[in-house]
């Protein structure tokens, strides 16, 4: 009878639009979070490490770098959960990025005439990625979603093995854009 009610309750609640740009805008969060978590492991591994600093202990690397991957997975969860407030900051964020990312060509242009072909990841996810979030991010359906939707509606929509798939996404970008930066 449980059972019953919950498909009437489901069934009595408006469609909502599909949104655009949640997959990604979570991949991007989980993979700085995979980063920075992985920083500390290869600087710790790593003895040409550009993070080896005088000074620097591993252990209070590992004691900063993974209270803040924690920030940042916690925050494509609240993308992933339909939070309005999360949805506002990460389109912001990616927008700064993307301005970042096209200053950044520069950069890349030397470091590519110098044999060092590492900084194209992070020019990939900043020039294409983050552009990209933020315009699927801001499609009217999208805007109209994360208005609407409820945590528990927003947490069925993205679950189960599209969990997995955003998982797997962000850790092979953010272990990709670890060594990139380190190179």
């Amino acid at each position: 009878m449980e059972t019953h009610e919950s498909d009437v309750a489901q069934a009595a609640l408006p469609e909502l639009p599909a949104p655009q740009g949640i997959g990604m805008a979570v991949a991007f969060d989980w993979g700085l979070a995979a980063q920075t978590a992985f920083v500390p492991i290869y600087t710790l591994f790593s003895p040409s490490s550009t993070m080896k600093l005088p000074g620097l202990n591993p252990i209070l690397l590992f004691v900063i770098a993974w209270p803040v991957a924690c920030v940042f997975a916690y925050f494509g969860e609240m993308i992933r959960s339909g939070r309005n407030w999360a949805l506002r900051i990460q389109i912001v964020a990616n927008a700064v990025l993307s301005i970042a990312g096209i200053i950044s060509l520069f950069n890349l242009y030397q470091n590519i005439r110098i044999g060092n072909f590492w900084p194209l990841v992070t020019t990939i996810i900043l020039v294409i990625f983050s552009p990209l979030i933020v315009w699927r991010l801001t499609r009217p359906a999208t805007a109209q979603w994360f208005q609407r939707v409820t945590p528990a509606q927003a947490r069925q929509r993205h679950g189960g093995i599209w969990v997995l798939f955003i998982v797997l996404w962000g850790i092979v970008g953010g272990v990709l854009q670890t060594f990139a930066s380190m190179k």
